[in-house]
């Protein structure tokens, strides 16, 4: 009786104790979390100053590049020679005020010599410094590598600690030395990085020896167990940048948590020792396991052998929809997908055998629908049962089937691109290639895929340039813009490709390799080869033309493009300086069409001026045109085409002054034609006031005289002086040599003067002029003499070939009518013999004339005073017979708008 009280004291004390230790395990498990999760923590603050401090290295190694980039730039116009002093001023310091890191920019001579410095006002480069050892040699670098290279970084007198980056600058094979700049370090910590960044770490340089040359902060306490460092790289040399979070006041002990788990693991024992005092009754197992067959949120269900249901937990309802008292005696086959019964079958033969199993389908819900469940069942074969447990993996199938379709989609995209894909390990060995890149070399993927160098697209002529390719891809330095390099096909075609790399990084972040999209352009280089043999071509017939050409920004007026005459005239310089400062003939702004510096792209191409100018130094004339245009990097651009036409301009003036004096000498001829008549014309008005003036004679002698009759002899006598000085006046005026001048004048009245001196003739020839003259005709912008004599030539043309017709039709009609507001036309009709088709083809060249006394050059003088006026002098066919002789002036008002617009 004893052993079994004892056996019962040591069970029970077991059932006591247990919690005891259960608690006691839960501590050390809770201490140990603790510990743990405070180790993680750790480590994700180290890993998080390590991402920022990646960031930060990367976001300084971009704002290098982009400073090396400008440095290039500035080389690059060096070497162009569209670079000057005050350029390099204005672009370097206007660089150096928008990167606060950088103190100076200086251009340093192949000969180790400061050329140009920037700020102008710097003392530590000063032009003629030469460079000291230490900075000779990233010079040599530079220059041996033609590419950018860091020296490493050092203090200046001012004890400022310092670090250059020489870009050299070449043209061709020449070396012109190298572009520096110069960073702070200082500056650097400061002024790389955003704000928020200086919030959180202390940002320090370190050289290759281990000493701080530079933080951002030296005041705040720091958090030595939270630091990271990484290579700066470029500028390499050694340095490192080490970031060092900040100690914050809002972190809490550390040792708070354990003192927490140690407290509530005392408070559950004292609790447990209550528990103990209270808890009477032993714990039903049976009424245990029903509750937790109840409260499982995955399907619970006992079925036998016969596949049956014999019970099934709450949750069949929640999942499902079917009450869990209406599923016994059902089969569970009803439930199942008729898609998946035969596996199911399958399955609970297995289970007849003993044998667990496991197995996902699709059991319908009450309302239709379908579920995936995935079955976990363990026979009892001596009860003849299954226990079953059914977790809901619809949504978990539902993700399976969008992966896979997204996993089908990247597929079927990466096979229809037309780049060529190729991936490579951090060996070298190929690892994927896609169908576009095995087109391009003609190899089938197994030909490719586990490939080394050298791989079977390199040509064997050019291995080992490949090779140095691949070395440069798997040390991280190939160009960011890619490298050209050339590849065999399988069928042994050569054709030119170009790499662009990138690091292939996986899920975790880790690289494995690098990945390079491959593009053909063995067309692209054909065809960029093409253009620029047309280029040379197209400079070459430009050089080679007389006149002057050059092409100028339409908003900066920076010439762009000068052929060699214009350099012959305005200097080899021209090219970079404005137009306006080498004195190129060009029209005042007012005188465009319209303002160049307002065009758009969309507004080109467009005429701008063309018409003749006068050099302001040199007083030679050149015939200007310029035309708005695209230039090849689609700005807008004014092209000029100035043409010398001095001699031209000579020889028209020399041809005028002919003119002139051959317009003098006709109308000489034209009045020593009309002599006899003019000295008939005026013998009758002589003749007449003498005969009044010796009848007033004879009445006064006579004694006999009246007044009234003394009047009217001395008015008619008076009359006729009046009309001989008239006729006296208009000859002189007409013979008279003087200079063109043109003027505003009545067309009516030009005509009258020429109409009264032809009548003379025309009496003579027995013809009648008539003039139709509409009324309120516009004055006309001319000189009356040469109009006059323009007229006059007609008229007596006219009368000339009406000689032969009888005398009531001997009648030229004189029409003068406006053609719109700008011209008047001025129309001589004849009704004469006419003039044929031969003759009047010839009609306006000099020395012909069909009249057997003539000389041939009337008709040419009159075309040419008509053309010098801006007008046309034609001839056609009056339909009633003879020919009609017309010419156009133009009016006041269009000469001033021709005068304003010139």
């Amino acid at each position: 009786m004893n052993d079994i009280d004892s056996s019962r004291f040591t069970r029970a004390r077991w059932y006591w104790t247990a919690p005891y230790v259960a608690v006691g395990v839960f501590a050390l498990t809770m201490l140990a979390l603790v510990w743990l999760l405070q180790t993680r923590e750790a480590e994700s603050e180290r890993n998080a100053v390590a991402r920022d401090v990646q960031w930060a290295e990367q976001t300084m190694r971009l704002h290098m590049q982009g400073t090396e980039e400008f440095l290039g730039q500035l080389a690059r116009d060096l070497a162009a020679d569209a670079l000057d002093s005050d350029g390099f001023q204005v672009r370097a310091n206007q660089h150096i005020a928008n990167n606060g890191e950088l103190v100076n920019i200086v251009w340093v001579g192949p000969e180790e010599a400061v050329r140009w410095s920037a700020p102008f006002d710097t003392t530590d480069w000063l032009v003629g410094d030469g460079l000291s050892g230490l900075q000779t040699q990233a010079f040599y670098r530079a220059r041996e590598l033609s590419r950018p290279s860091y020296g490493a970084p050092y203090a200046n007198p001012r004890d400022k600690v310092v670090l250059e980056v020489y870009v050299p600058a070449r043209r061709g094979r020449e070396f012109l030395g190298a572009v520096v700049g110069v960073y702070s370090i200082d500056r650097m910590v400061r002024h790389l990085v955003p704000s928020w960044f200086a919030e959180k770490y202390r940002l320090a340089l370190i050289s290759d020896k281990g000493e701080s040359l530079a933080v951002n902060s030296r005041v705040r306490d720091l958090d030595e167990s939270v630091s990271y460092q990484i290579p700066l790289d470029p500028p390499g040399n050694g340095l490192t940048l080490r970031a060092t979070a900040f100690r914050t006041g809002s972190q809490l002990p550390q040792a708070l948590p354990t003192a927490m788990i140690l407290g509530l693991s005392v408070i559950v024992l004292w609790s447990l020792w209550l528990l103990r005092t209270h808890v009477q009754r032993r714990v039903q197992v049976e009424k245990e396991r029903d509750r937790l067959f109840n409260l499982s949120l995955d399907l619970l269900c006992i079925v036998g052998l016969d596949g049956v249901f014999r019970r099934a937990n709450p949750a069949f309802e929640r999942i499902l929809g079917y009450a869990p008292d209406d599923l016994p005696g059902h089969p569970l086959l009803d439930l199942v997908h008729p898609d998946d019964v035969s596996d199911t079958v399958e399955q609970m033969r297995r289970l007849a055998g003993g044998e667990p199993v496991s197995l996902e389908n699709r059991c319908r819900c009450i309302d239709g629908s379908f579920k995936w469940l995935a079955w976990s069942i363990n026979p009892v074969r001596e009860e003849k049962l299954v226990y079953a447990v059914a977790h809901d993996i619809t949504g978990r199938k539902a993700g399976e089937d969008a992966l896979r379709a997204e996993s089908s989609f990247r597929k079927a995209m990466e096979e229809s691109v037309v780049t060529g894909m190729r991936a490579i390990d951090l060996n070298g060995r190929i690892i994927y290639v896609n169908p576009a890149f095995c087109r391009l070399v003609g190899f089938e993927p197994d030909e490719l895929i586990g490939a080394s160098r050298p791989f079977p697209y390199w040509p064997p002529e050019d291995l080992q340039l490949c090779s140095d390719n691949l070395d440069l891809t798997l040390l991280g330095q190939a160009p960011r813009a890619g490298f050209e390099m050339r590849i065999r096909r399988k069928n042994g075609e050569r054709l030119d490709a170009r790499f662009y790399l990138s690091p292939l990084i996986d899920n975790s972040g880790t690289q494995t390799g690098w990945m390079a999209s491959v593009t053909d352009i063995t067309e692209p280089k054909r065809i960029r080869a093409a253009l620029e043999a047309a280029h040379e071509r197209f400079e070459a017939v430009l050089d080679g033309l007389e006149a002057a050409v050059f092409v100028a920004d339409a908003g900066t007026d920076e010439i762009l493009f000068a052929n060699r005459a214009f350099k012959n005239i305005h200097g080899f310089d021209a090219v970079g300086r404005t137009v306006r400062g080498v004195a190129v003939p060009q029209p005042e702004r007012g005188d465009y069409r319209l303002d160049p510096r307002a065009l758009k792209p969309a507004d080109v191409p467009r005429e701008l001026f063309d018409g003749e100018l006068q050099h302001p130094l040199s007083g030679r004339w050149y015939h200007v045109r310029e035309r708005a245009t695209r230039w090849v990097d689609g700005r807008v651009v004014r092209m000029g085409i100035a043409t010398d036409i001095t001699e031209r301009k000579q020889t028209a003036e020399v041809s005028r002054q002919q003119a002139e004096r051959l317009q003098r000498t006709s109308r000489l001829i034209t009045m020593g034609e009309m002599a006899s008549t003019l000295a008939h014309e005026l013998n009758q008005p002589l003749a007449a006031i003498a005969n009044y003036c010796m009848g007033c004679v004879t009445r006064i002698q006579s004694g006999n005289v009246r007044g009234e009759d003394l009047l009217a002899a001395m008015q008619k006598a008076s009359f006729q002086a009046e009309r001989a000085g008239k006729i006296i006046r208009r000859v002189r005026e007409f013979v008279k040599k003087s200079e063109p001048r043109r003027s505003a004048v009545q067309i009516s009245e030009v005509l009258d003067d020429a109409i009264g001196f032809a009548e003379i003739d025309a009496k003579r020839m027995s013809s009648r002029i008539v003039a139709d003259v509409a009324a309120g005709l516009p004055a006309v912008f001319a000189d009356r003499i040469m109009i006059e004599q323009v007229v006059l030539n007609l008229v007596k043309n006219g009368i000339d070939s009406m000689a032969e017709l009888p005398r009531d039709e001997r009648v030229l009609v004189v029409r003068a009518r406006a053609l719109g507001p700008s011209a008047v036309e001025v129309s001589v009709i004849d009704r004469g013999h006419g003039i044929d088709e031969d003759d009047r083809a010839r009609l306006f060249t000099p020395f012909y004339t069909t009249k057997a006394e003539g000389m041939g050059m009337g008709l040419n003088i009159c075309r040419s005073i008509i053309e010098f006026h801006d007008g046309r002098l034609v001839v056609d066919s009056n339909p009633d017979g003879g020919t009609i002789f017309s010419f156009t002036l133009p009016t006041e008002v269009a000469s001033e708008r021709v005068v304003r617009r010139a």
